[in-house]
C-alpha cells in the first residue's frame, strides 16, 4: 500500500486535505437522508473536487451552478430552504463518519449510514465502547466493524490535532464575508467599458430573464451603475425592465436590418447580406478602407451577438466547431449573413465538424451526410462507397435477423437511387454476387444458415472471448460439424452473438488462427487432422471390429457428423474395410522393435493431447497414421481415449486428471497442453461440484481433506452455503458480492479469512443463485436467466441520465466491494446497446438518452 502524506487522505483520496473539507458539504449527507433527500458520498465529494461550498449554494449563482446535475442541485438547495442558511452552515462544519472514508483504512459509505441509523453521532464515538456499539447496532457480532472504525476514528484524530478536532465538533463556522463593491466615483471611459464589457460578453452569459442583482455581483459592479447599464440597453431595444427584473429582447436577421436603432445599418447590410469585402464597401461609399473598417467594428460592438435569433440557435456550435460558410449554409438552410455575423462577432471553433453531427436535427443530418458524401453506419460516419453502403443497409435491414442476399440487394438498389443522384447511384450499383462478395470481406456483417447475411458488431470479440473460444476448439483430433462445437458452450455464443453454427463456422475461419485447425465445407472443420478418409480409417482401426452403425452412431456422438452422409463415404470409399455384414474391419500398421523403442523413448509423460506430440515431431511425417493409433500405443503402455494420449494405467485423460487432483492437499494448476482442454475444466468443475476440492487463489485448488483437519465436513460445508446465500437474501439488493456479505453474515467457514475467490466459488454451487464473473470479483443475483456485466451495468445507469464513467467507476466499487475497470464499463455497456459519449466520457443507458441530455443542455 502507498505511503499517505500527512494530513490528506491515502490512496485515490490523496488529493483530499484534512484542511479543506472540516467545513464542507459532507456534513449534509447524514441529513439529507434523514430528510428522504439522498445524497450520495460520491456525488458530494464530486463536488468537493470541483471546488464547490455550501457558500455557493447559498448565493444560488446560476452560471456557478450550472454544471451541477439538476437533481443533486435541488437536493442540496431544498435542505437549504427546510433549515436554513444558519443550520446548513453548522451541519457543513460538523465531523461525519464520512471523513474517515478518506484514509482507505476499511470505512465505506455503508459503515457510515449505519453509525447514522443507529443515531451514533461522530463526538459520541470517541468514548464508546464495543458493548455499548454492539448494543445500538442491533445486538450483532461487529467486533471487526468497530475495531475498523475506531482504528481510522483514532487515525483521523490523531492527523488533525485534538484542539481542532473537538473545537470543530459544535462550532459553527462563520460564513465567508463577500467582498464591498467598487466606489461609486466611475468615470466615463470606466462606464463606457463597463457597458461594452456587458454588450459583448455578459449579454450572451446569461439567461433569458435574470436579475439586476444576479448581473452586478457577476460584473461586481455597483447595482446603480448596473441599472444604467440596462437603462440605456433598454432604451436601445435591446431589453426589457421590470423593477430589478430583466428579460432580453431578441430579434431574427431580417428584422434586425429592419432595426431603427441598428448602427450603420447600409454597411452591415452591404458585409452581411451582399457579401461585399470591406474594400468594395469603401469604394461603393466613397470611404476609407481603414473608415469602413472602424465603423463596421464599433457597430458590431454595440449589437450582442445572441440578440440575433439565428446566432444564438448556433452560437455554442460555432464556437466550438471548425466551419466554413458553404458548409454553414447548406447544412443549417440558413442564409450566408448568419454565418457571416457569427464569424465577425466571435471566433470559429477547431473541433471536427463530424463530431457535431449527433447534435443536428434528422434533416440537418441528411443534409450533413449529402455535403460531407457519408452515412452513418453502428453510431460513425463513414464515407460513401458500395461497402460503407451495403454494411449500413444490412445494418438497418439486418440488424438482429438476417435477410438472403437477394433481398438486401433490392434494398441496396433502393437506397442507392433514392439518396444519390442518378450518375453516381449506378457507379455504385453493383449485382447480387458482387454485392455478397463484399459482405463477405467486411467486418461488420456475418454470413448465416442459407446464404443470407446479418450485421455483426466486431467489438464483441474481445481478447477474453476469443481466449474461451481457442480454448473451446481444444479438442480431440478429427473433423467436427460446427453444431457439435456451437451447442458446447451456448453462454459463450451468447456473448459473441453468434446465432447459428453456420455463424460460427465463419467465425472460426475469419477470426481464428491455428495451425491445427483447417476449415472444411460448411459446416464442417477439422482439428488436428489434415484429411478426413486418412482420419476416418484411423478411427476404423482404433475401433475395429465394430458395426456399421455403431461407429457412425460414435461419430455422431463424439463429433457431431452427419449420419446418412458418413454412411455413404465409408461405403463408396473405404469398401476395403467394410465386411459382407457390414461389419468394419481393419489391417493394423506393424512397426519394427527398433521403432518401439523410439516410441517408447519420446513419451515420457503420464498424458499427452494429439497436437502437441504433432508439434513436437514435425521431422516424423507418418507419426500420426502408423505411431498414434490403440494398437501401436498398446505395445509402449499407452492407449488413446477422449483425444489424449495416456498411460494405460488411468485409462482416460478424466481418470488421469482426477487421480492427480485429488492426491495433493494443495494442488497447483497446470502449465500442460492436457491442462487447456475442456476435458481439463470440466474435472475440475465436477471436483468443485462434489466438494472434493476449493479454489484457493488463482493457481491453486485446497484438497477436501485439509478442510476437514478444520473440523469441516461436506455437510456442514453445504450448510454453510446456504447461510451465506440466506444472507445474501436479506440484503434487499439485485445484485451481490462477497465483499458486501462479509460485514452482515456470521459464519464460521467465512472466518478462516480465505480469499474472496474461494467462497464466490462456494456461492456459485448454489442452485438458486446465478453469477457474472468480472475482473474484480464474482457478481451475483438470484435467477436462472444468464446476464452479462452489461445487464448489470444498464442496471445501475439513470433512466433518464447520464453520469461520468469514473464516477459511475467508484460509485459501483464503494458500493459491491469489488474493482472495475472504466474501459471495460464502456465495452460492456455498448454491447448491450448502451452508449458512451467520448467527448464527456458520460454512460447512458441507450443513445436516444444522450441526445435528451444533449439538447436539454
Amino acid at each position: 500500500m502507498c505511503e499517505r502524506v500527512a494530513g490528506r487522505g491515502r490512496g485515490r483520496y490523496q488529493d483530499i486535505e484534512f484542511d479543506n473539507v472540516h467545513h464542507s458539504l459532507l456534513g449534509l449527507i447524514e441529513f439529507a437522508n434523514i430528510d428522504r433527500n439522498r445524497l450520495s458520498f460520491e456525488s458530494v465529494l464530486s463536488l468537493i473536487r470541483e471546488g464547490f461550498t455550501i457558500q455557493d449554494f447559498i448565493d444560488n449563482n446560476e452560471q456557478r451552478l450550472d454544471s451541477i446535475r439538476k437533481p443533486l442541485k435541488n437536493a442540496i438547495l431544498d435542505l437549504l430552504d427546510t433549515y436554513g442558511e444558519s443550520r446548513v452552515n453548522d451541519m457543513c462544519s460538523r465531523w461525519t463518519f464520512y471523513h474517515l472514508i478518506f484514509l482507505e483504512m476499511g470505512v465505506t459509505e455503508s459503515l457510515s449510514k449505519l453509525m447514522a441509523v443507529a443515531q451514533i453521532g461522530f463526538e459520541e464515538f470517541d468514548l464508546m465502547d464495543y458493548e455499548n456499539f454492539k448494543y445500538r447496532t442491533g445486538g450483532r457480532n461487529r467486533l471487526s466493524t468497530y475495531l475498523k472504525l475506531r482504528d481510522s476514528y483514532m487515525t483521523f484524530k490523531d492527523e488533525i490535532g485534538e484542539e481542532v478536532f473537538q473545537g470543530l465538533t459544535y462550532q459553527q463556522v462563520s460564513i465567508p464575508i463577500k467582498p464591498k463593491l467598487k466606489p461609486l466615483n466611475l468615470s466615463k471611459r470606466e462606464y463606457k467599458r463597463l457597458e461594452k464589457q456587458f454588450l459583448e460578453t455578459y449579454y450572451d452569459e446569461f439567461q433569458e430573464n435574470f436579475t439586476v442583482k444576479e448581473l452586478s455581483a457577476r460584473m461586481d459592479v455597483d447595482e446603480r451603475f448596473i441599472q444604467l447599464i440596462l437603462k440605456n440597453a433598454s432604451r436601445k431595444g435591446l431589453l426589457e425592465t421590470d423593477g430589478y427584473d430583466v428579460k432580453k429582447i431578441r430579434r431574427s436577421f431580417e428584422e434586425l436590418l429592419l432595426w431603427e436603432s441598428l448602427p450603420e445599418p447600409e454597411i452591415i447590410r452591404l458585409r452581411l447580406v451582399e457579401g461585399y469585402s470591406v474594400a468594395e464597401i469603401a469604394d461603393k461609399l466613397g470611404l476609407s478602407r481603414q473608415g469602413v473598417s472602424i465603423k463596421l467594428k464599433t457597430a458590431l460592438s454595440l449589437v450582442p451577438t445572441s440578440h440575433v435569433i439565428e446566432a444564438k440557435r448556433y452560437l455554442r456550435r460555432f464556437r466550438k466547431f471548425k466551419m466554413n460558410e458553404d458548409m454553414f449554409v447548406k447544412i443549417f438552410d440558413e442564409h450566408p449573413a448568419v454565418f457571416r455575423w457569427l464569424s465577425l462577432k466571435v471566433k470559429n471553433g477547431n473541433k471536427d465538424v463530424r463530431e457535431m453531427y449527433t447534435r443536428l436535427t434528422e434533416e440537418q443530418q441528411k443534409r450533413f451526410e449529402v455535403h460531407f458524401s457519408v452515412t452513418l453506419l453502428d453510431g460513425d460516419l463513414v464515407s460513401v462507397d458500395k461497402k460503407t453502403i451495403l454494411e449500413k443497409v444490412i445494418f438497418d435491414h439486418a440488424f438482429d435477423n438476417s435477410c438472403r442476399i437477394e433481398e438486401i440487394h433490392e434494398i441496396y438498389k433502393g437506397y442507392i437511387y433514392a439518396q444519390f443522384p442518378v450518375e453516381i447511384a449506378d457507379s455504385l450499383y453493383t449485382d447480387e454476387r458482387t454485392l455478397q462478395g463484399i459482405a463477405s470481406r467486411s467486418s461488420l456483417t456475418i454470413s448465416s444458415y442459407g446464404n443470407r447475411v446479418r450485421y455483426h458488431n466486431p467489438k464483441v470479440f474481445t481478447d477474453e472471448r476469443m481466449n474461451r473460444l481457442q480454448i473451446l476448439l481444444q479438442l480431440e483430433p478429427g473433423v467436427y460439424n460446427a453444431r457439435y462445437i456451437f451447442q458446447l458452450d451456448p453462454g459463450l455464443m451468447e456473448e459473441l452473438n453468434c446465432k447459428d453454427p453456420s455463424e460460427l463456422h465463419n467465425i472460426i475461419k475469419t477470426r481464428i488462427s491455428h495451425p491445427h485447425i483447417t476449415m472444411g465445407r460448411m459446416p464442417e472443420l477439422a482439428i488436428g487432422v489434415s484429411d478426413k478418409l486418412t482420419w476416418v480409417r484411423h478411427l476404423i482401426r482404433e475401433h475395429a471390429p465394430i458395426p456399421l452403425e455403431e461407429f457412425l452412431d460414435m461419430l455422431s456422438r463424439r463429433f457431431g457428423l452427419h449420419i446418412p452422409s458418413m454412411r455413404s463415404l465409408v461405403q463408396t470409399t473405404m469398401l476395403e474395410h467394410l465386411s459382407p455384414d457390414n461389419i468394419l474391419i481393419a489391417s493394423f500398421p506393424t512397426i519394427t522393435d527398433e521403432e518401439t523403442e523410439w516410441l517408447r523413448t519420446i513419451l515420457a509423460e503420464d498424458i499427452y493431447t494429439f497436437d502437441q506430440l504433432l508439434d513436437l515431431h514435425k521431422d516424423v511425417p507418418d507419426l500420426y497414421d502408423r505411431f498414434l493409433n490403440k494398437w501401436v500405443l498398446s505395445h509402449v503402455g499407452y492407449t488413446i481415449s477422449g483425444g489424449f494420449i495416456v498411460k494405460s494405467e488411468y485409462g482416460s485423460g478424466e481418470a488421469y486428471f482426477r487421480d492427480v487432483i485429488k492426491s495433493k492437499d494443495l494442488y497447483r494448476i497446470q502449465d500442460i497442453p492436457a491442462a487447456k482442454t475442456q476435458s481439463y475444466f470440466k474435472v475440475l468443475k465436477d471436483l468443485e461440484t462434489e466438494l472434493e476440492i476449493f479454489r484457493a487463489d488463482d493457481d491453486h485448488y485446497m484438497n477436501i481433506g485439509r478442510l476437514e483437519k478444520g473440523g469441516f465436513s461436506k455437510s456442514m460445508i453445504r450448510a454453510e452455503i446456504e447461510d451465506i446465500v440466506e444472507a445474501a437474501r436479506h440484503l434487499d439488493t439485485e445484485y451481490f458480492t462477497f465483499p458486501m456479505l462479509q460485514e452482515v453474515c456470521a459464519s464460521e467457514l467465512v472466518d478462516l479469512g480465505m480469499e474472496n475467490v474461494f467462497y464466490e466459488r462456494l456461492i456459485r454451487l448454489h442452485p438458486d443463485v446465478n453469477f457474472i464473473p468480472s475482473g474484480g470479483g464474482d457478481i451475483f443475483y438470484f435467477s436462472r436467466e444468464k446476464r452479462t456485466l452489461g445487464h448489470f451495468y444498464l442496471a445501475h445507469l439513470h433512466k433518464n441520465e447520464g453520469i461520468d464513467v469514473h464516477v459511475f467507476e467508484r460509485g459501483l466499487e464503494e458500493r459491491y466491494g469489488i474493482t472495475f475497470n472504466s474501459g471495460k464499463i464502456i465495452e460492456s455497456i455498448r454491447d448491450r446497446g448502451g452508449f458512451c459519449s467520448p467527448e464527456t466520457e458520460k454512460v447512458y443507458r441507450d443513445k436516444s438518452i444522450f441526445l435528451d441530455d444533449l439538447y436539454r443542455d
